[in-house]
């Protein structure tokens, strides 16, 4: 079998279906696409794929869902030992690096900088620079590896209505701020300041938002040791301690839930669950519980305004010329302004260029609420987790020292320290696999 048979066997047998089913147009080259987008995410993701079937003359794409993206990568991982991965697939940056290890990865700069087929500069400087930015690898030369898909930031929800019964009439601007606030709401109401989730990308966000760095010497250490790093564990550890905070179960959505139901005052989340919280909070007549909103989380005083940018991208994967080309016209089709614009709005993810702001969808989308223009505002200070080979299981180390910390199994202080010590000798682990 050749290839591209197995690989179409293979996604055929982890979406359940028969390959013989899946029958490419007359005249097309079918390329695979394996995401891992769930409900109405999906239903978008096939609505666009379906726009570029119909317009598209010469390809086709077939998507294949496979879950979660720990799941993705790791249906990649193994396509990548059997020689049967995709055209296409969704990967972080820190997967992506783990990726081009395996020599599998196609470089996007000759297809982006192509004369005939690629952007125009007028259209490169459209895209946000942060997106562009975090798919320039470091690591490999600066290459363009992979391309924005699911950009998202995180996120502060607040409900304004507990916020104004404790006295406050805008959110936090700083932690210090933060900190009095929930005080103040556990002092004079019956809500909950904080819900919190043992989120490593929040963790990473507040040590961004105090001044400090995520990894130094060019990805090969980890500064998860540093003073702001403790300073982040020392404020979950006070408001976890002081009652200010609740700690959420792992793996729920219980942070959502308080925050919907109108029992929390705070909850950090990426964007993108604001699409999910607008059906969450309105009652049978489509208006609002309550009155909430976003805004970009507090930072450490005297520091700019910062929070993280994270999210999939697309991959394409080596296989022929062809097959190539016919994924970065996918690539530029996804990003055309009015396509990123209608992408953003039914999944509350963040369109990749500034002109979307320009189509009527995000016109009149904005012209909502408010709200629904605080994320886009938000775009230009968001920054990027590391996206060195390794980070991916670095991130499992943050939430068990998250969990030591809120459970009051190690301080601050000796919970970095160790999670710096495993982060560096994890990171020195990959550049040892990575030297021939």
């Amino acid at each position: 079998m050749t290839r591209r048979g197995v690989a179409l066997l293979l996604a055929a047998m982890l979406l359940g279906c028969d390959p013989g089913t899946q029958q490419p147009a007359p005249g097309k080259t079918v390329l695979e696409f394996w995401h891992s987008q769930k409900r109405q995410n999906e239903d978008a993701l096939e609505h666009v794929v379906a726009r570029f079937n119909k317009a598209n003359p010469d390809y086709e794409i077939k998507l294949a869902n496979l879950g979660s993206y720990t799941t993705l990568f790791q249906k990649l991982r193994a396509a990548v030992q059997a020689d049967s991965l995709p055209d296409l697939g969704i990967a972080y940056e820190s997967m992506v690096a783990e990726l081009m290890q395996a020599d599998c990865v196609v470089p996007l700069d000759p297809y982006i900088d192509h004369p005939e087929h690629g952007l125009p500069p007028e259209d490169q400087s459209d895209i946000f620079p942060s997106f562009l930015r975090s798919n320039r690898y470091p690591e490999f030369g600066g290459k363009l590896l992979s391309f924005p898909f699911t950009k998202s930031l995180l996120m502060l929800y607040y409900n304004a209505e507990i916020l104004r019964a404790a006295g406050h009439h805008e959110p936090p601007a700083t932690w210090a701020q933060f900190l009095q606030q929930c005080r103040d709401i556990k002092a004079k109401t019956d809500k909950i300041p904080f819900a919190y989730s043992r989120d490593p990308s929040s963790f990473d966000s507040i040590i961004l938002s105090l001044g400090g760095q995520l990894a130094t010497h060019g990805g090969t250490r980890s500064a998860l040791g540093s003073p702001q790093a403790v300073r982040a564990l020392q404020l979950l550890h006070t408001l976890v301690a002081d009652g200010l905070a609740t700690v959420i179960p792992l793996g729920s959505d219980d942070d959502r839930l308080h925050f919907s139901t109108g029992n929390a005052a705070f909850i950090l989340r990426s964007s993108t669950t604001r699409a999910y919280m607008r059906k969450d909070i309105v009652d049978p007549q489509s208006r609002d519980r309550f009155e909430w909103a976003m805004a970009c989380p507090p930072v450490g005083d005297g520091q700019p305004k910062r929070t993280v940018l994270y999210g999939g991208n697309i991959v394409v994967f080596k296989s022929t010329p062809e097959r190539q080309r016919g994924a970065w016209e996918f690539i530029k089709f996804f990003i055309t302004p009015e396509t990123t614009a209608e992408w953003s709005v039914r999944t509350g993810y963040l369109p990749v260029r500034r002109s979307a702001a320009d189509t009527k969808t995000l016109q009149h989308f904005f012209a909502q609420h408010p709200r629904n223009r605080t994320a886009f505002d938000t775009i230009p200070y968001g920054l990027r987790e590391p996206s060195v080979a390794g980070w991916q299981e670095i991130r499992h180390y943050i939430h068990q020292a998250l969990t030591r910390v809120v459970k009051a199994q190690a301080t601050p202080a000796a919970a970095a320290a160790e999670l710096a010590r495993r982060a560096d000798a994890e990171l020195a682990r990959m550049r040892q696999l990575k030297t021939p």
